[in-house]
């Protein structure tokens, strides 16, 4: 089975997914860790969802950033079948989504397609100058 971990720092994978669930629906195919918010550290965490793994899972994992906490513990522990991919955003992670459905196992060029996909969602909105627009409507 194909799984998703989206592990993160406060409580934004937390929110990752309640953005997917809005637009996707509930998946039980993902499993969020939030950084430093629990009791519980986050080796044990990842530990945890590691035993919870089958013997032929292939884990996707989402980090929020490649040199924060979360991303380097995840790197250590080397979770068996998994890639890693960091920089989460929710365009990238609804991309990331729809590769856990199929049969085929996830391949390193499919995430690289999918986050070249992601970043042409990484643009600068310029807002022009609002023109004085008070003849537009009479209320």
């Amino acid at each position: 089975m194909k799984r998703m971990l989206i592990a993160a720092h406060a409580r934004f994978a937390d929110g990752l997914e309640s953005a997917l669930s809005l637009i996707m629906g509930k998946r039980e195919d993902i499993t969020c860790i939030n950084a430093i918010v629990t009791e519980t550290p986050l080796e044990k965490q990842i530990d945890d969802y590691a035993e919870s793994l089958g013997e032929g899972d292939q884990v996707l994992v989402i980090t929020d950033a490649f040199f924060g906490s979360v991303n380097q513990k995840i790197m250590g522990k080397r979770l068996k079948n998994s890639l890693i991919v960091t920089g989460a955003n929710l365009p990238l992670v609804l991309e990331l989504v729809t590769l856990l459905d199929g049969d085929s196992p996830i391949t390193a060029d499919q995430l690289k397609n999918t986050v070249a996909l992601a970043r042409e969602q990484l643009m600068v909105v310029e807002m022009e100058e609002a023109a004085d627009s008070s003849d537009d409507f009479d209320f």
